[in-house]
């Protein structure tokens, strides 16, 4: 991903930023980001799961099938959207060409702090997307989205337990990382809620809050389905998972061949 501030395009000029602010090129289908030094910026972590998303939910034809049948669009949540990452990219990877999504994705999502969600809102704005992607200030725990309502759910929880690690300074990137507002349970059980019978849920984490997950999402209905395991280097352990969750799916988890982020 490029940090560089592109700049160059006729609405990034338009666009207004404040002191530390700037425009990042995503390098997918022209999509861009606004983010802002000093606080919380998007990592791998949100775009190997807008990857491992989007691609999934191309590879589940049935399911994309029985809803276009029903000439409804495809309802997707991300839960904690920070700056709007994964939506974004969503959006881009799920366009079979430009401007055009064979499965009429309609995304929500959802931040609990202010500073953030305002950033998301004019990132979509900055991309006109704002059709497709709402931008809400909500506590995804009390967000009044309508449950069982929603295709997909994506998640990418605190890493850091409750009272666990050093908590940086800056209250956006403490927000993230630790289980300030919301735990990693708490977010998995609400975002289960929000599924229809059969959709789907997306999560990332870092393996030592593996078992919680697993654990967390049988109990709220939501049956794990395919883990895979991202590895920095061949021959190291894994950095984090990948994990697919079904609503009132049957049991039996696979576990897919691992990630490689650097072939050595």
């Amino acid at each position: 991903m490029s940090w560089k501030n592109t700049g160059s395009d006729e609405s990034d000029n338009r666009t207004r930023l404040s002191e530390g602010e700037q425009i990042d090129d995503l390098q997918c289908r022209g999509l861009r980001i606004l983010q802002k030094k000093g606080t919380f910026r998007y990592g791998t972590d949100a775009v190997l799961l807008s990857n491992y998303a989007s691609r999934s939910i191309k590879n589940t034809m049935r399911f994309a099938s029985r809803l276009r049948n029903g000439k409804r669009p495809l309802r997707i949540v991300d839960a904690g959207t920070g700056t709007g990452i994964v939506p974004i990219l969503m959006y881009g990877k799920l366009n079979a060409e430009e401007g055009y999504d064979p499965l009429g994705a309609r995304y929500t999502a959802v931040e609990i702090q202010p500073d953030m969600c305002e950033l998301a809102k004019r990132s979509v704005e900055l991309n006109g997307i704002g059709e497709c992607v709402t931008v809400l200030n909500a506590d995804i725990c009390d967000s009044g989205l309508e449950h069982g309502a929603y295709d997909i759910v994506t998640v990418n929880p605190p890493y850091v337990r409750t009272g666990s690690g050093i908590v940086s300074d800056i209250g956006a990137v403490a927000r993230a990382r630790h289980e300030i507002e919301r735990t990693q349970e708490e977010m998995l059980s609400s975002a289960s809620s929000l599924l229809v019978h059969g959709g789907y849920l997306f999560m990332v984490n870092r393996p030592d809050r593996l078992t919680d997950a697993l654990s967390t999402l049988r109990i709220s209905g939501a049956e794990p389905d395919e883990l895979t395991f991202v590895h920095a280097f061949v021959g190291k352990p894994p950095v984090m998972f990948l994990l697919k969750a079904r609503k009132g799916g049957g049991k039996g988890l696979k576990v897919q061949a691992p990630v490689i982020l650097q072939e050595v």
